[in-house]
């Protein structure tokens, strides 16, 4: 079979791989880049199973500091991926994030906001009848206080990823639906992927961002990612009783959330301990057993509501520290990994798309300096420390 040559290999055609290569084609790379999706209708794809969250209150110098850059990148994302006169629908809607606090974990919210502020995040510590000016229905027995995000809220996933998509192609990306089943490594540099069907395509530089099936296809280069399939289930349903007004992301103390959705629906979801591995099945008996028991309690008429679908999709779970690894992988050249993000994928596309276009075309992060994320840190034994993890 044929050879085929490219100068950026993309492996992965979800946010992160679109991101890349929107942000490579509009800074003008002179070379072709092509990104290698096994399935563009995205059945199984972690990115449109995301619930959308995009926030500033995380815990860590580096996330706070990508959250507030793609605040801004995401206020005008429809505009900007704009084809032919026709705009993106990221739809971004700054319903809030309201994370609740009892008294055992009040200090550390506090001490975070603190920290989230100083970096110039728009964050509030809210009281509990603050707390229920944001959303009355909410009882707020056992609340101590409260971190309120106002300009924070949720994006649809799957227009965010078509967005980047149709903009790139627009500047001269190739897409191709390609299984990539070998990443082919001549001693220290690449050489460029093998796909399912036994074609070589070759390219001086390959991007990595194939989400939770990173881990495996870094095996094939003999290397090692500490990236792993993590199920995560989320549930929508319909509640008895229509709330004037948008409900905001709200988290309770035991990582419990719940937004308004479309339509009147509500999201929710709660993570718990799962075994690592590419599982889809979502559990019905969870939501009836676990969280709405819990959803009830927050808010009164939750009692009384009708579940209208579930789904599972997969976290990027990167088992190190659970935060992104970026950047070139040290030791080959022209490999560069955008993985691991570990939940917070879709709403830090926006900076690490830019920052890694800016590393792949000069050797330097320019924007925002993504370096204590970099994938270099397992091999150093550093870890970046984050609690905001939902």
């Amino acid at each position: 079979m044929a050879k085929r040559g490219f100068d950026v290999i993309i492996v992965g055609g979800g946010v992160m791989g679109a991101a890349i290569a929107y942000h490579l084609l509009k800074e003008g790379i002179d070379g072709r880049v092509v990104i290698l999706e096994k399935d563009p209708t995205y059945e199984y794809a972690t990115t449109p199973r995301s619930a959308g969250g995009v926030r500033q209150q995380f815990t860590s110098e580096i996330n706070i500091r990508i959250g507030l850059f793609c605040l801004e990148r995401f206020l005008r994302f429809d505009e900007e991926m704009e084809v032919d006169g026709e705009p993106a629908h990221a739809e971004f809607k700054q319903v809030g994030y309201l994370f609740l606090a009892n008294e055992e974990n009040f200090p550390r919210l506090k001490r975070y906001c603190g920290v989230q502020r100083s970096l110039g995040a728009e964050v509030e510590l809210l009281g509990p009848e603050e707390i229920k000016e944001v959303f009355p229905p909410l009882n707020v027995d056992g609340v101590v206080g409260g971190s309120w995000g106002p300009k924070a809220g949720y994006v649809d996933p799957y227009g965010v990823l078509q967005g980047y998509l149709r903009k790139a192609r627009s500047l001269g990306l190739t897409y191709l639906k390609e299984e990539v089943v070998e990443l082919l490594r001549e001693e220290g540099r690449m050489r460029g992927v093998k796909t399912k069907r036994g074609e070589v395509i070759e390219g001086r530089c390959v991007v990595l961002t194939a989400g939770a099936w990173s881990g495996e296809l870094a095996k094939t280069a003999g290397i090692s990612l500490p990236v792993e399939p993590l199920p995560r289930m989320a549930y929508c349903f319909r509640p008895a009783e229509t709330f004037a007004g948008s409900i905001p992301m709200i988290i309770d103390p035991h990582d419990l959330y719940f937004r308004g959705e479309t339509g009147g629906l509500v999201l929710t979801g709660k993570s718990r301990e799962e075994v690592p591995g590419f599982r889809f099945q979502w559990d019905r008996d969870f939501f009836f057993e676990e969280i709405w028991p819990s959803l009830a309690k927050w808010v009164p008429s939750f009692e009384r509501l009708r579940l209208i679908r579930g789904w599972c999709g997969l976290y990027e779970m990167c088992s190190w520290d659970r935060n992104g690894l970026v950047g070139r992988y040290p030791g080959i050249e022209g490999l560069f990994v955008a993985t691991g993000f570990s939940g917070h994928g879709l709403q830090q596309a926006p900076a690490v798309g830019q920052c890694m276009a800016e590393l792949i075309l000069t050797g330097n992060y320019r924007s925002l300096d993504l370096s204590p994320l970099d994938v270099v840190r397992i091999f150093r034994g550093v870890k970046v420390e984050e609690e905001g993890i939902v």
